[in-house]
């Protein structure tokens, strides 16, 4: 079982007013596995059904009659490692993945239009704690939505599957929208019980469509040295500052106002969203190679 936290605050101009300076967090994860902790199969995790993340649909789902759960088929695409035939969403997701030689690891599974994914995993005294938050961008044109956060679950034989979410999260163009999934497992063991707990974050934030991103190299003196402009979506894979540029300001146009960030030597990569569907935005990523 699982308990359910829905938070919904205002946004207070985030996204929508003003300047905005951010830089990336280097906690950050992006869209590919990410091994997070590695141990001894004979010592796996999971030796029982675990709430291992969620599924995100913006439709309910609807099972056939007699069954409870839609069972996940294992993919070799980039994306992830599972796919739930005949239904639309994204994976949010920790399995442990068992490999004979080399023990186990945690693995990360996030899908394409997930944004700002941190993943912890921290081992304890009596057990394991796991951690997932990201957020979805949905557009501010398409309305309020209602997301439905499925849990999906990984059994001790590896079995991955889902169950339907009943009620679904509401969204608001005007708020930030915050559902949360917690689950323990309890292990009874001779010397102790152990304890493993999942915890997963998903904020939703409606925001309006880029219109244009600006990439400005500034000198030390605050002037600008180069100008570079991109269209929504096709954001580079990698730029190259000039030798006499301190730090970059992007400008992400959109109807109603301007956003800024700030990147420094520091820094590795920026990132602006754009429009992966009618109600979806994704966040494109372009690294920083700066020149020594």
């Amino acid at each position: 079982m699982y308990k359910k936290i829905i938070v919904m605050c205002l946004c207070l101009g985030l996204m929508l007013t003003g300047c905005q300076l951010a830089q990336p967090e280097e906690t950050q994860t992006t869209q590919d596995d990410t091994q997070m902790t590695q141990g001894d199969a004979s010592e796996s995790p999971v030796q029982m059904e675990r709430l291992a993340g969620v599924y995100i649909t913006l439709e309910p789902i609807v099972l056939e009659a007699g069954t409870d759960r839609i069972q996940a088929q294992k993919v070799s695409g980039e994306d992830s490692r599972y796919a739930f035939p005949g239904v639309e969403g994204l994976l949010l997701a920790s399995f442990w993945i068992t490999e004979p030689e080399n023990g186990g690891f945690w693995s990360m599974d996030c899908s394409q239009g997930l944004c700002s994914v941190l993943s912890s995993y921290n081992a304890i005294e009596n057990g394991a704690e796991v951690g997932l938050t990201a957020t979805l961008y949905l557009t501010k044109e398409a309305g309020p939505q209602v997301c439905y956060l499925n849990p999906v679950y990984q059994g001790p034989d590896g079995e991955v599957y889902l169950k339907p979410d009943d009620a679904g999260t509401s969204t608001s163009t005007e708020a930030i929208a915050s559902e949360t999934l917690t689950a323990t497992t309890t292990i009874e063991q001779e010397a102790g019980n152990l304890v493993n707990t999942t915890e997963i974050t998903v904020n939703f934030i409606h925001v309006d469509l880029s219109q244009g991103l600006t990439v400005l190299e500034m000198d030390e003196n605050h002037q600008i040295l180069k100008t570079h402009t991109f269209t929504p979506g096709e954001l580079p894979e990698s730029l190259e500052p000039m030798a006499e540029t301190a730090y970059i300001l992007t400008e992400e146009q959109t109807a109603s106002d301007t956003h800024r960030a700030l990147y420094q030597k520091k820094d590795t990569y920026f990132t602006a969203l754009y429009r992966m569907d009618d109600r979806i935005c994704a966040e494109a990523q372009c690294s920083l190679e700066w020149q020594e």
